[in-house]
């Protein structure tokens, strides 16, 4: 009977010293478990992307929206299981405040292309880095790793490894941040 008394002392002790989560971290849970908030953040990249019609842009021509870029390739089994998800994320709430981007880190902007077409994925536009460059600017652990940034291009979350991107945390997270600016 001591011992059971003093363990539930000692969790009600634990459980008051513990932090509620707020902010983005409330979001961490299912799917997103393995999101993160850095200390540091990079800066987002200045570099150009380009699609097989030629278009370019660059992420800084999105400042004014929350974007999830997605930094993928056909060759990894991970980001072919998550892109249809991404995909759907973008159909459902992609809007003038939200949008998906994913680069592709194959060998042409065409591999993306057409895997894009051969797998229905029609919401997405199919970027590329073509300089190879972006794993290093961004300090990706491995591929797929996504990055959140806000409305004024600051990284705020990142989350390496497979997600689904269709979950309902994943369309709460994304409310929050849409609805916050």
């Amino acid at each position: 009977m001591l011992v059971l008394g003093l363990v539930a002392i000692l969790l009600v002790i634990v459980q008051s010293c513990s932090q509620p989560k707020v902010g983005i971290d409330a979001f961490s849970k299912g799917t997103l478990k393995r999101l993160s908030v850095l200390s540091t953040p990079p800066d987002q990249p200045k570099m150009y992307l380009t699609t097989t019609t030629g278009s370019q842009m660059k992420l800084s021509d999105y400042k004014g929206k929350v974007i999830l870029l997605n930094v993928w390739a056909t060759w990894c089994a991970p980001c072919i299981a998550e892109m249809p998800t991404l995909n759907r994320l973008q159909m459902v709430m992609g809007s003038e405040n939200f949008e998906v981007i994913t680069i592709s880190m194959d060998r042409t902007a065409d591999d993306a292309k057409l895997w894009f077409e051969e797998n229905d994925i029609s919401a997405l536009t199919p970027w590329h880095d073509a300089s190879y460059s972006i794993s290093g600017k961004l300090r990706l652990p491995g591929l797929p790793t996504s990055i959140l940034y806000d409305v004024y291009g600051r990284e705020i979350a990142r989350l390496p490894g497979e997600a689904d991107w269709n979950s309902t945390e994943v369309k709460s997270l994304i409310s929050y941040l849409v609805e916050e600016n």
